[in-house]
């Protein structure tokens, strides 16, 4: 099966470059790829969270909330850390390999037909992983799905699906070669998915943003309700950005309340306090304290930064940053470097990895001693012993860098996709 679905990528890729002015539909072609499944969405309620951060936080906040209410969900996030079943969730356990193994064969058949969609394009592996978790949802008795959309909004594929409720978490600059170059730009795509007459909850957003999101609003009729951050005690995930994801996943619960569903307030509180994210500002080892976070922009770096200064005071800090290569990495750097003594650039293993001279460079621009350990375990080592008991490692800058992190520290496993099975 792997080698088959490698097979597909490669016969995608060189299909996109033959043809590059194929529509950038991507919620067409993932509507296509659920109606030939059956149309598995079409009697699940599903709530979208879109945003640029903050956005598999919410859906785990409110995911975890939900399940502790009683009502069976599905979850679907992504990237993933060390699994693509992470990204494909039941009561917060992901797909079985067997299910993973036998939802890819079913899907295979549909991709390669996409090949020949001359009105669409061939579809991408990001809609086919869409329409097959709401397939898995729909097999296993799931009541509400948490979904969240990619890097898009309009043209992403979870936009195929017809949500009862649209979170918006903050919207900054990201993916800007695919999204707009201005914030406004990236607003009016994210945006760009609410619904007519549909029920949208935002957390606070930059004013640019804020004016395209009202505006879109106001002209599809959708009902915009803003979402203060909350200070729920004992949330199970650090950091004051967290209470913004919060007040969001509160926000939602008030709206389904309002719709007539039951959660009551013993299960909020305890979803927040029971829900787990991995790799957001996580202690992954101690003596030195070692945290993870999988802040991949200005934004999220920044946010970082800040949750270090209020909560860790440990020192000397060293950061072991590696990054992807289309990412903002001097607004990265820029956001971290005051709270630096010193840092490792590393490269993930990873094609999108940028190269870790540059970023060197950038650490040192800032006066930060600055060395390159391309391999991820053994700066991990370096970085451990460079602090001491008493100091600090954080690795950070992208899903990538933060897996690899865990999984040589034991607390994971990097798997693979589905194994070869025998095909019917």
């Amino acid at each position: 099966m792997l080698e088959r679905l490698e097979s597909y990528l490669h016969r995608y890729a060189a299909r996109k470059r033959a043809f590059p002015n194929h529509p950038r539909d991507s919620p067409r072609r993932a509507r296509r790829l659920l109606d030939l499944l059956g149309a598995p969405d079409r009697s699940l309620p599903v709530i979208q969270v879109i945003g640029t951060k903050g956005k598999g936080s919410t859906c785990a906040m409110l995911e975890s909330i939900l399940r502790a209410a009683g009502r069976r969900t599905g979850l679907y996030t992504s990237p993933h850390l060390h699994s693509p079943r992470e990204r494909i969730r039941v009561m917060g356990l992901p797909i079985p390999r067997p299910a993973f193994s036998g939802g890819v064969c079913r899907l295979l058949p549909l991709l390669e037909g996409s090949l020949s969609w001359d009105d669409l394009g061939p579809a991408t592996l990001f809609e086919g992983l869409t329409a097959l978790a709401l397939e898995h949802f729909a097999r296993h008795g799931v009541e509400v799905a948490v979904v969240e959309a990619g890097m898009g909004g309009r043209s992403d594929a979870t936009s195929a699906l017809t949500p009862l409720l649209t979170l918006l978490t903050p919207f900054s600059l990201d993916h800007q070669a695919y999204l707009g170059e201005t914030l406004a730009a990236i607003a009016a795509e994210k945006a760009g998915a609410i619904l007519p007459g549909g029920r949208v909850r935002s957390a606070p957003q930059p004013a640019e943003a804020w004016e395209v999101i009202s505006r879109r609003c106001r002209e599809v009729g959708a009902d915009l309700r803003l979402a203060e951050p909350a200070h729920p005690e004992g949330l199970g995930l650090a950091g004051r950005h967290q209470e913004r994801n919060a007040g969001l996943a509160l926000a939602a619960v008030e709206a389904l309340c309002e719709q007539g569903w039951e959660l009551p307030e013993e299960a909020v509180e305890r979803g927040l306090r029971e829900v787990r994210w991995p790799g957001r500002l996580e202690v992954v080892a101690g003596g030195p304290l070692t945290l993870v976070d999988a802040a991949h922009n200005p934004a999220a770096a920044q946010a970082l930064a800040e949750a270090l200064r209020e909560n860790f005071s440990q020192r000397p800090r060293l950061f072991l940053l590696g990054c992807s290569a289309d990412k903002d990495l001097a607004g990265i750097v820029a956001a971290l470097a005051p709270l630096a003594d010193a840092a490792l650039s590393v490269r993930a293993r990873h094609y999108r990895a940028a190269d870790p001279q540059v970023l060197a460079a950038l650490w040192q621009e800032h006066g930060v001693p600055a060395e390159v350990v391309p391999e991820v375990r053994e700066a991990l080592c370096r970085a451990r012993a460079w602090a001491g008991p008493s100091g600090l490692v954080c690795a950070c800058g992208s899903f990538f860098v933060v897996a690899e992190v865990r999984e040589a520290l034991g607390l994971a496993v990097r798997e693979a996709w589905p194994e070869p099975v025998v095909w019917p």
